[in-house]
C-alpha cells in the first residue's frame, strides 16, 4: 500500500512561522536538482551518488494548512493536497550543518528526531569536519527557480550523515522574504529547525534509500495593516460641536479560527509577552481560536465619545457586527463590558477603549471579511480650538505565532480655528463695548446677510433675528458682543486643511494633508450692531482664520458720530405754541357769536 502520507511521528519539519513588516533583501543562490529524484534500491548506500537535500518554501495563511509531514520524496505540487493554490516563498535563508549524535549516561545515542526539543551539546554535538553552508530559496534573478533551493553536501559515503537545516537571519539580523511580486519581506519568527538524514530511508519502502531528500517547509504569513482615518480622509474640519466619526481598519489575519482536520502539533506556541510555551497538540475536529485579537484606542481628552461600533468588510461591503455577541467593548481600563450602545463618555481625559473579538466573532469573520473597522462617533466642545491627532494598536495572537501588534501609521487629524475681536475708538487705547458681530463663509454672503449658525451651515439674517430658511431646533447664529474690554470671539470654525485637486470635496489619497502652518480658512466679519454715539462699519472685514486662535486678533475701529446743525431754537417754538392757541380760542368765539346771532 502506498504510505506516501504518512503519520505525524515521522521526521519533524517544525513550520509555522510569521510575517512582520518590511525587510532588507538578500541575495539567492539556487542549484538545480534532478527532474526525477536518485532513490537507490539498494539498502547499502554507494560511494558515488550526491547528498543533496532539496527546499521549497510556501507561504500559507493559517495551521489549518499544514497538512501532512513530508516524506522526503518529490512532489507534484498542482496535485499535492498541501501545496496546491500555494504561494512559493523567494529568497529566505537557510544553513546546512551536520551533526554527530551524543551519548547519554547509560551509553546510547540520543535519538535526533527534532532540533526544538534535542539541544546542541547535550544530545548531539556539530560536526566541524563538515563546512557550513549557506544558502536561499530563489527570487526573481534570472536563472533562479523561484522560492527553491538544493543543498549539495557532497558525493559518496563521506557525505552520509545526519544534518540539521534551519532558517538564519540576514546581515541586519532579520528574518526576510521576496513575494512573488519581488516585494521583500520581513519574517519575524524563523521557520522550526528540522534533522534530515542523507540518504533517507524510503518512509513506504524501508529497502530503499533517497538520495535527494525535497521538504516542503511553510511558513504562516499574515500581513496585516493598521490604518486609522478620519469621515473616510486624513483630516477634517468642521464646525466645533457637530458629530464626526474616526475609523480604525486593520486587515483581519487569518488563522483566528480553524477546525483541525486531523491531529496535528503546533509549535513556535507563545504567550502574550512574547514567552515560548510548550507545543500544542490539537486533535481532529477540534476547534482551534486565536488567543485574542483586539483594537485599541486612545481618545484624545478633547473628544467626547458618542458611541462605537464595528464592521467587517466583505470586499464589497461593510457589515456590521453584534456588540457582546462578536465582540466586546472595555472602557478605561475596566473590566466589566459595556451593556449596550451608546457607549459614550465626556472629555476632560483621555478615553480608553478596548474592542475585543469574542471566539464568536473569530469564528464569523474567518475566511469570509477581509477587514475590520472599529467607528468612534465623537464631537468637541463648541468653542475648540486647535488639532486632535488620533491612532491606535491592533494586536492578536495566533496559535503558532509570536504575538503581532500593529500601530496605525500616517495618522489623521481634525482642525478647528477661532480669532478674537479686538473693539476700539479711534484712539485704540479706548475700548469699546456693545458691538456685535456675525461672521460669513464669503463676501458675497456678508453682503447678503447670509449668516453662519452654530451647525456650521449659513441662512439669511431676518430683520427679526430669525433665519430664513428656519433655523433647526437648538441651531442659533454664530454671534458676539463686545465685552467692557472691548473683547469679542469667534471659537470651532472648520479650516481647510489639503488641496481638492479633482473638485470632489473629499481629500483623495494623492491630495496630502497641509502642514500645520498652511492650515487656515478666510471668513467676513460683519458689524451688525454698533455701540451708542459710534458708527457702524460699512464692509465686511475678510478674517484669516487659523487653528491657533492666539494667531489671529482683528482691531476693529468704529468712528464718533459725527455733529449735525441743530435743526431750530426754543423761542419760535414757543411763538408757534402761542399762535396755534390763539387761531383755537379764535375759531371757538366765531363759532359761539353764529349761534348767538342765529337765536
Amino acid at each position: 500500500m502506498n504510505k506516501k502520507w504518512i503519520s505525524k511521528a515521522a521526521m519533524t519539519l517544525g513550520v509555522l512561522t510569521m510575517l512582520g513588516s518590511a525587510g532588507a533583501g538578500m541575495s539567492s543562490i539556487a542549484h538545480a536538482t534532478p527532474d526525477t529524484p536518485y532513490i537507490s534500491t539498494n539498502a547499502v548506500s554507494d560511494n558515488t551518488s550526491d547528498r543533496t537535500i532539496t527546499l521549497w518554501k510556501y507561504e500559507i495563511k493559517s495551521s489549518a494548512e499544514l497538512g501532512e509531514r513530508g516524506d522526503g520524496e518529490k512532489l507534484d505540487t498542482s496535485t499535492a493536497p498541501d501545496l496546491a493554490g500555494k504561494k512559493l516563498m523567494g529568497d529566505v535563508k537557510f544553513e546546512i550543518v551536520r551533526v554527530i549524535p551524543k551519548k547519554d549516561s547509560s551509553g546510547n545515542y540520543y535519538k535526533l528526531d527534532d532540533p526544538t526539543k534535542q539541544v546542541e551539546g547535550t544530545h548531539y554535538d556539530v560536526d566541524t569536519t563538515f563546512a557550513a553552508i549557506e544558502q536561499s530559496t530563489g527570487d526573481h534573478e534570472a536563472g533562479a527557480e523561484f522560492g527553491k533551493t538544493t543543498f549539495n553536501v557532497g558525493k559518496g559515503k563521506e557525505a552520509d550523515g545526519i544534518y540539521l537545516i534551519r532558517e538564519v537571519p540576514n546581515a541586519s539580523g532579520d528574518y526576510t522574504y521576496t513575494d512573488e511580486n519581488g516585494k521583500e519581506k520581513k519574517v519575524a519568527t524563523p521557520m522550526a529547525p528540522f534533522f534530515a538524514y542523507l540518504p533517507q530511508t524510503k518512509r513506504d519502502n524501508e529497502d530503499k534509500l533517497i538520495y535527494d531528500v525535497h521538504v516542503y517547509p511553510k511558513n504562516i504569513v499574515n500581513d496585516t495593516s493598521a490604518d486609522k482615518t478620519i469621515e473616510g480622509q486624513k483630516g477634517y474640519s468642521i464646525k466645533a460641536g457637530q458629530p464626526f466619526q474616526w475609523e480604525a481598519t486593520v486587515k483581519l489575519p487569518t488563522g483566528l479560527y480553524f477546525e483541525a482536520k486531523e491531529d496535528l502539533t503546533i509549535v513556535n506556541v507563545f504567550d502574550k509577552d512574547n514567552n515560548p510555551l510548550p507545543d500544542r497538540t490539537v486533535v481532529a475536529g477540534e476547534e482551534v481560536y486565536a488567543n485574542y485579537f483586539y483594537i485599541d484606542d486612545a481618545l484624545n481628552k478633547a473628544l467626547h465619545l458618542d458611541d462605537v461600533e464595528v464592521e467587517v468588510f466583505d470586499g464589497t461591503n461593510w457589515v456590521k457586527l453584534t456588540l457582546n455577541t462578536d465582540y466586546e467593548v472595555y472602557k478605561n481600563g475596566s473590566s466589566t463590558k459595556e451593556a449596550a450602545h451608546p457607549i459614550t463618555n465626556a472629555n476632560g481625559s483621555e478615553t480608553q477603549v478596548h474592542i475585543e473579538l469574542t471566539e464568536a466573532g473569530m469564528k464569523k469573520v474567518e475566511g469570509v471579511y477581509t477587514d475590520i473597522r472599529a467607528i468612534y462617533h465623537t464631537h468637541t466642545d463648541v468653542d475648540f480650538n486647535g488639532v486632535i491627532e488620533n491612532k491606535f494598536d491592533s494586536s492578536y495572537l495566533i496559535p503558532g505565532q509570536k504575538p503581532v501588534n500593529t500601530p496605525s501609521e500616517n495618522n489623521p487629524e481634525y482642525f478647528d480655528g477661532g480669532f478674537t475681536i479686538d473693539k476700539t475708538e479711534e484712539d485704540s487705547t479706548k475700548k469699546l463695548e456693545g458691538a456685535e458681530f456675525y461672521i460669513a463663509t464669503s463676501e458675497q454672503n456678508a453682503k447678503d446677510k447670509n449668516f453662519l449658525a452654530s451647525n456650521g451651515e449659513s441662512y439669511t439674517l431676518n430683520d427679526d433675528g430669525t433665519g430664513t430658511p428656519p433655523l433647526p431646533a437648538g441651531v442659533t447664529f454664530l454671534t458676539d458682543t463686545t465685552d467692557a474690554s472691548g473683547k469679542a470671539k469667534f471659537d470651532g470654525l472648520a479650516l481647510d486643511w489639503y488641496t481638492d485637486t479633482d473638485g470632489d470635496g473629499f481629500q483623495d489619497e494623492d491630495e496630502p494633508t497641509w502642514e500645520h502652518k498652511d492650515i487656515k480658512r478666510s471668513y467676513w466679519l460683519v458689524e451688525t450692531k454698533s455701540p451708542d454715539g459710534f458708527e457702524l462699519l460699512k464692509e465686511p472685514i475678510e478674517v484669516v482664520v487659523t487653528w491657533n486662535p492666539t494667531d489671529t486678533t482683528v482691531h476693529v475701529e468704529n468712528k464718533t458720530q459725527t455733529k449735525l446743525p441743530f435743526t431750530g431754537g426754543a423761542g419760535t417754538t414757543l411763538i408757534i405754541i402761542i399762535a396755534i392757541g390763539a387761531i383755537t380760542i379764535g375759531t371757538a368765539a366765531i363759532a359761539i357769536d353764529k349761534k348767538r346771532r342765529h337765536a
